[in-house]
């Protein structure tokens, strides 16, 4: 016998030709799992069209509720950067559709309509005093500017973020007490 020769092996039988081999039939979905499967359903469209006008609503009522403070801005090239240190940007919210506070040296006020996530803020009027520390009048010019190229409100506990019509990112607000 040849040492270098394959051992004879039996070919390998096929699932028809094993009579030990019972195929395995799938079995029918019965109508507990049609009654599951449409319930999740059920469910899924109660929390995406019952939730969904309530944290609209929610997001609409915190914007009023609270008084916030600016953390950062958007500079003009899309910089995100922090409020100048020993300044305070703030903005309030009123229910009567008008948006107050200080832009770091001035005060400032604006009408807006919020609708859903939809905000707009027409060209704020602000006192016009001089401010002599450096950078806190481009600071206020830039913040006054996002403010008039808001379109879009979300709210992050506790934050909230102000976006243009793009989706970029204009302001983030903490909230505080202006």
């Amino acid at each position: 016998m040849d040492e270098h020769a394959e051992p004879e092996t039996d070919p390998l039988q096929s699932p028809a030709e094993d009579p030990d081999l019972v195929p395995i039939k799938p079995s029918p979905m019965g109508r507990n799992f049609y009654l599951v499967m449409a319930l999740i359903g059920f469910l899924l469209f109660l929390i995406v069209f019952f939730n969904v006008p309530a944290t609209r609503a929610s997001a609409a009522a915190t914007l009023v509720t609270n008084n916030w403070t600016l953390a950062s801005y958007a500079t003009t090239p899309g910089v995100l950067v922090p409020v100048m240190n020993e300044t305070q940007i703030t903005a309030h919210f009123g229910r009567d559709g008008i948006v107050s506070g200080s832009s770091g040296c001035n005060r400032y006020l604006a009408a807006y309509t919020v609708k859903d996530y939809a905000l707009t803020i027409a060209t704020p009027r602000s006192t016009e005093m001089y401010c002599v520390t450096p950078g806190v009048m481009e600071q206020e010019a830039q913040y006054l500017s996002n403010l008039r190229n808001t379109s879009a409100i979300r709210m992050y506990e506790p934050d909230l973020n102000v976006y243009d019509s793009t989706g970029k990112l204009l302001l983030v607000f903490g909230s505080g007490s202006p």
